[in-house]
């Protein structure tokens, strides 16, 4: 009894400083200096999810899928049910169709591959591209969806980039690996040379930088995407080499930047070193064929 009664005296007095807690936050002596002290003020209060009419993106411009993507449209609505709930699963993917459209960079970027077996991309993956709100409002139209359908999901991924862009977008990997094998010291060495913070873009409008999680290409630390194009085992010193390449238009090697070959460590290939025999894969039987 003694234990419930000590439990039951703790529950109350946490409760009553809970309600004078949410008191004080409700006071209007208090509520004003929250909102000033930039350490302690809601950071969504105009949030990344807020749509900035601007021209250039702005619900009163047009926006029209060229050629390329009605064929990309096409497509991917022909995998899912002709319903309404099937439609809408198409939000994601003419999200990003509108993002390759509108990566304007990739067709001018000269560049080759440090691996020369490596497959190349034949147009824009979508890194340097960005989704005007005319063309969420064109994607609503087409699925039969309203706006807020595609608002919802525009804003809730960070892959889709909802303000435009500059040519080159630079996303820095700053994840773990990549941090502790220097990934500020690139980070910090961009932001010297090109004159911006974390999230601008330049001003001559060539490079906007973003700061992002894993890329994926761990074992060649540190690394950027650009675009879609990854450039890996960088330094201060080739990171600014690299920068100067792209805004003169000069041809670039996608992948390690220090001539290591794919990801081979400083003693080359210790496994796997002749081609491994056959078969690959096991016999499977003939599909089983019903009988006439």
């Amino acid at each position: 009894d003694l234990v419930a009664y000590t439990m039951l005296r703790r529950l109350t007095a946490a409760t009553q400083v809970s309600r004078a807690s949410s008191a004080l936050l409700r006071s209007t002596v208090l509520r004003p200096l929250l909102r000033s002290h930039p350490s302690i003020a809601p950071v969504r209060a105009a949030g990344t999810f807020k749509h900035h009419e601007r021209p250039g993106n702005s619900v009163d411009e047009d926006f029209e899928f060229d050629e390329e993507s009605e064929k990309e449209i096409a497509f991917t609505l022909s995998k899912y049910p002709d319903t309404l709930q099937g439609r809408q699963s198409g939000i994601m993917p003419l999200l990003w169709i509108v993002q390759q459209q509108l990566d304007k960079a990739h067709p001018t970027m000269k560049f080759k591959h440090a691996d020369p077996h490596a497959t190349a991309f034949p147009k824009s993956q979508g890194g340097g591209g960005w989704v005007p709100i005319s063309a969420m409002h064109k994607i609503a139209e087409r699925l039969g969806c309203t706006h807020m359908d595609v608002y919802e999901v525009a804003t809730f991924f960070t892959m889709y980039n909802r303000e435009k862009l500059g040519k080159f977008h630079i996303q820095l990997c700053a994840t773990t690996p990549c941090m502790i094998c220097g990934a500020y010291d690139i980070m910090h060495t961009i932001e010297a040379h090109l004159g911006i913070k974390a999230g601008e873009t330049s001003a001559d409008g060539l490079f906007t930088l973003t700061e992002v999680e894993c890329l994926g290409a761990c074992v060649n630390a540190p690394m950027i995407q650009v675009n879609d194009m990854f450039f890996e085992d960088l330094t201060p010193e080739n990171t600014i080499k690299l920068l100067d390449d792209l805004a003169a238009g000069n041809e670039v090697v996608v992948g390690p930047q220090n001539g290591r070959k794919h990801s081979l460590g400083p003693m080359g290939r210790t496994s796997l070193t002749e081609p491994t025999p056959g078969p690959y894969c096991r016999e499977l039987p003939a599909p089983f064929s019903p009988p006439a």
